[in-house]
């Protein structure tokens, strides 16, 4: 009692003091000691309660807007950046002083081909053609695997941190959908407004609809199994009106690599439900990719025919995928691809360095393939394809880097579905691993991995994962092996 009394008074004697000096500031018109407590707080938050920080950055990405120059000619997305940012830089500073880390994260293959992946960059930023745009590339990068990553499999060592983590991003997100679906309607959802309407929270309608996709397998397997990982009756029902927004937010993006990796994510239940190892579901996938690439020739001559352009209408547009001849969406795909691999046969080891690829393929462009929207500068963007960008700039090994931890992220998670000793570990695991099967099929088209907004969900993706493989189904493990014992 004589304890709280204390704590009461200091807790009364700094707020008035706090008072006095506020108040005597304003009077002079220092504004900024307001802010004060703020600050502190943030400090507190960041040196003793960083969960909470990556918490509040799962809620605070999708709300998050871009500023393309803030000066020296780099962007930043507000709030969330700085925010990340400032988290990477203590936890590496906390790391070298207190050295509190699980170092078993570091023996998880996930991590091993991370950090690969990793050293890579840097090497290849090296001997970049635009170092500073490397290192630059290189430092990003870095910063998202420290914090939602490397950070993120702490925060997951608590099963319910990875509930909250994924509903404060599916709540945020879901404001952004309802205001951009809004905002939508007022042009009849036309195909021509899908391209701006969702600024100022997102850049690209792409984007937009591959975070969208990334949670539609978790929302789906919330609403069919809410009872066996928890949810009550009205987790259930946000479960079933969230998943219905985020339809209508995929279908009126008019993104075509979105609806293909629905498909795709959907048709990889069969082999699971007749639990079909990983590596053949992997060796069917390259059987097929080889028997693709020998009748090349006669898939490119029967695409060519088809003339649907991009339309308002949903079969109109969705046919208007295999069009290679006038849609000029998908042409100018082929003169990018064609460009990175022209790129990567020039320099097939190093590459031109990470981040590069925009400023370097101008050259590589081949007259046949240009169309009406590329540029003899070659600014228009990367190589829209999240294998032959890594291909031009970092080489065969940046691209082998990517597949590896793409085999080893899928590999974990197809065998806790198959292993897992909890039912909520198998249903999250795979819900989880379907969502990272969205992006990485979108990902033949496009090349997002560099947004905050895909990049705080794909690297804490990861980071569930191996919290999951870690220490979720091995404490089961080790209960059974404990009864045994008794």
């Amino acid at each position: 009692m004589i304890i709280n009394v204390s704590k009461q008074r200091w807790f009364y004697f700094l707020c008035s003091i706090f008072f006095i000096i506020n108040f005597t500031a304003i009077a002079f018109d220092f504004y900024w000691v307001s802010i004060v407590p703020i600050i502190l707080f943030f400090c507190f938050l960041l040196l003793f309660k960083v969960d909470v920080i990556i918490l509040a950055l799962a809620f605070l990405v999708p709300l998050s807007i871009r500023f393309d120059d803030i000066g020296f000619g780099l962007g930043i997305n507000v709030p969330d950046e700085p925010l990340i940012i400032t988290v990477a830089i203590v936890a590496v500073f906390k790391f070298f002083i207190d050295e509190e880390y699980d170092f078993k994260v570091f023996r998880h293959p996930i991590t091993f081909v991370i950090l690969f992946h990793l050293f890579w960059i840097f090497i290849t930023s090296c001997f970049s053609e635009f170092p500073v745009v490397s290192f630059k590339y290189f430092v990003s990068r870095l910063w998202y695997v420290i914090v939602f990553y490397f950070l993120g499999v702490i925060l997951f060592k608590h099963f319910n941190n990875i509930k909250k983590y994924l509903w404060l991003y599916i709540i945020s997100l879901t404001v952004v959908v309802v205001i951009t679906l809004y905002k939508h309607s007022k042009y009849n959802f036309s195909l021509s407004k899908s391209y701006t309407i969702i600024e100022p929270f997102f850049i690209d309608h792409g984007i937009y609809a591959a975070t969208i996709t990334l949670f539609m397998p978790m929302l789906v397997c919330f609403a069919l199994f809410n009872r066996k990982i928890g949810l009550n009756f009205f987790g259930w029902m946000t479960s079933l009106i969230v998943l219905t927004i985020f339809s209508f937010g995929i279908y009126f993006s008019y993104t075509r690599a979105a609806w293909i990796s629905i498909v795709v994510a959907a048709a990889l239940v069969i082999p699971l439900i007749l639990r079909i190892r990983f590596n053949i579901i992997l060796l069917t996938l390259f059987s097929l990719s080889v028997l693709t690439y020998s009748f090349q020739d006669e898939i490119v001559y029967a695409f060519s025919k088809n003339e649907q352009k991009s339309a308002d209408g949903f079969l109109q547009h969705f046919q208007s995928i295999s069009n290679i001849k006038t849609d000029p969406s998908n042409t100018e795909r082929i003169n990018r691809w064609t460009s990175a691999i022209a790129m990567f046969e020039e320099k097939p080891v190093l590459g031109f360095g990470p981040g590069a690829f925009s400023f370097c393929y101008a050259p590589y462009q081949q007259f046949k393939y240009k169309t009406v929207i590329s540029t003899n500068f070659g600014d228009g963007g990367n190589a829209h394809s999240e294998y032959l960008n890594p291909l031009a700039e970092a080489g065969l090994i940046g691209l082998l880097s990517i597949l590896l931890i793409i085999y080893f992220v899928l590999n974990t998670g197809f065998r806790l579905y198959y292993s897992a000793r909890k039912i909520k570990i198998q249903i999250f695991s795979i819900a989880i691993t379907l969502g990272i099967v969205t992006y990485f099929v979108h990902g033949i088209m496009n090349n997002y991995f560099e947004s905050d907004k895909i990049g705080a969900v794909l690297w804490a993706f990861f980071g569930m994962l191996t919290a999951m493989d870690l220490y979720h189904d091995k404490q089961k493990k080790n209960k059974l092996i404990m009864h045994e014992l008794q």
